[in-house]
C-alpha cells in the first residue's frame, strides 16, 4: 500500500482509503492519481496525463481540470496536487509505503515469473499445534531434503509473509481458535493455489467430506505411515507446480487489466465477444479509427499477441477477480 498524507492507496487493486474509510474515486481520476504517484513528485505534463487517461481521444484540457478538482475534493485538500502553471501537475504530499496497513494474507508475485520450477523446489507449510508432531515431520522432511516451514497455529500462518505461489500445506484439522477447515476457507477467499493435505487424530466423516469438497488433496489419519505421507506430499508438490503457474498467469492478467482505462475495459469486453470495429464503434459512440486505437492500446497493455490470448486472459480475470474489483462486462 502507498501512503499519501492521511490516505492509503493500492494501485494494484485500484482502491483508496482516507483515515481508514474507503474513498470513491472514478476510473479516470484514479488513473490520474496513479500517474502522479508513479512520477514520485516530478511534474507530469498536461499532455502526458491526457494521453494516459484518454488515449487516442481528442479531449479538452477542461476535462483534465475537472478530474483534478474531483481528486482534490475527495482528499479534502487542494494542497495534495500542485498545479504548475503552463506545464502540468505534481503531487505535493510526501509519498511513502504503509507497512502496517499492507495486507499480510497475500502471496508475493515472483520477480522472475518465467523462472523454471519443478516439484523439488516446492516448499511444504506444516501447520500443527503439537510440537511432537511438527518435530517428527520436520525430521522426516529434512531427511528427504524437502524444504519446509513450521507453524503452530492458523493465526501464525496467516500473519506470515508468503514468498512464493509454489507450495503445499500439511494441515492439522483440529487447531486452537481457528481450525484447519477455517483456514482452508480463508485461503479459498484469496484464491490460494496451494494444495492442502489434512491431518487429524480424531476426524469425522463429515469433516472429511467438507475438506475434500473444498478441494483438499488428501486426508490422513494420525498416526500415518511415513511412506504414505511422502507419497501424498509428492503428488501435492507436483500439483503445486501446475497450480502455482496458473496462479501467476491469473495474477499477471489481473494486474495488466488494472492498467486499462474504463473505456478500454468496455472495448475489451466487446472485442472478446467477437464484435467488429464497426459494431463496437456504434456501441460506444466513436469512430472506427478511435476503436482501433483502443484495441491497439488494449493489446499493448495486456501484452497480448492475438485475440485468443486476449480471450484467455479475459476469462481468467472474470473467474478470479477480487470481490471489490470492477467485473469485466
Amino acid at each position: 500500500m502507498i501512503r499519501l498524507g492521511n490516505a492509503t492507496i493500492s494501485l494494484e487493486r485500484r482502491e483508496a482509503f482516507l483515515d481508514g474509510q474507503p474513498m470513491r474515486i472514478g476510473g479516470r481520476a484514479f488513473e490520474i492519481l496513479a500517474t502522479l504517484i508513479r512520477a514520485k513528485g516530478r511534474i507530469v505534463e498536461k499532455d502526458d496525463l491526457i494521453n494516459q487517461v484518454w488515449p487516442g481521444t481528442v479531449v479538452e484540457e477542461n476535462n483534465l481540470q475537472v478530474q483534478i478538482s474531483t481528486l482534490r475534493k475527495t482528499f479534502g485538500t487542494q494542497a495534495v496536487i500542485q498545479t504548475v502553471p503552463r506545464r502540468g501537475y505534481r503531487l505535493a504530499a510526501e509519498i511513502g509505503t504503509d507497512e502496517t496497513s499492507a495486507p499480510r494474507n497475500e502471496i508475493v508475485l515472483p520477480t522472475e515469473t518465467n523462472a523454471p520450477i519443478d516439484a523439488s523446489g516446492v516448499r511444504v507449510f506444516i501447520i500443527d499445534d503439537d510440537p511432537s508432531v511438527t518435530g517428527a515431520l520436520s525430521r522426516l522432511l529434512r531427511a528427504e531434503d524437502i524444504p519446509h516451514t513450521l507453524f503452530g497455529s492458523a493465526e501464525e500462518f496467516l500473519s506470515a509473509q508468503w514468498e512464493s505461489p509454489y507450495a503445499c500445506i500439511l494441515l492439522d484439522i483440529n487447531l486452537p481458535d481457528k481450525s484447519g477447515l477455517d483456514l482452508q476457507a480463508s485461503l479459498m477467499k484469496i484464491k490460494s493455489p496451494w494444495p492442502i493435505i489434512f491431518m487429524t487424530g480424531n476426524g469425522t466423516i463429515q469433516m472429511t467430506v467438507q475438506a475434500m469438497k473444498a478441494g483438499a488433496k488428501e486426508f490422513l489419519t494420525k498416526p500415518f505411515n511415513d511412506d504414505h505421507l511422502l507419497e501424498a506430499l509428492a503428488a501435492a508438490r507436483h500439483k503445486a507446480v501446475e497450480s502455482g503457474k496458473a496462479w501467476i498467469y491469473m495474477k499477471m492478467a489481473i494486474e495488466k487489466y488494472a492498467r486499462l482505462t474504463n473505456r478500454e475495459k468496455e472495448v475489451y469486453s466487446w472485442v472478446v465477444n467477437g464484435l467488429t470495429h464497426k459494431e463496437i464503434s456504434k456501441k460506444i459512440g466513436t469512430s472506427e479509427v478511435t476503436t482501433k486505437v483502443h484495441k491497439k492500446n488494449i493489446m499493448l497493455k495486456m501484452q497480448s499477441r492475438s485475440i485468443i490470448e486476449l480471450v484467455s486472459m479475459y476469462n481468467t480475470i472474470k473467474l478470479n477477480r477480487h470481490p471489490e474489483d470492477q467485473e469485466p462486462a
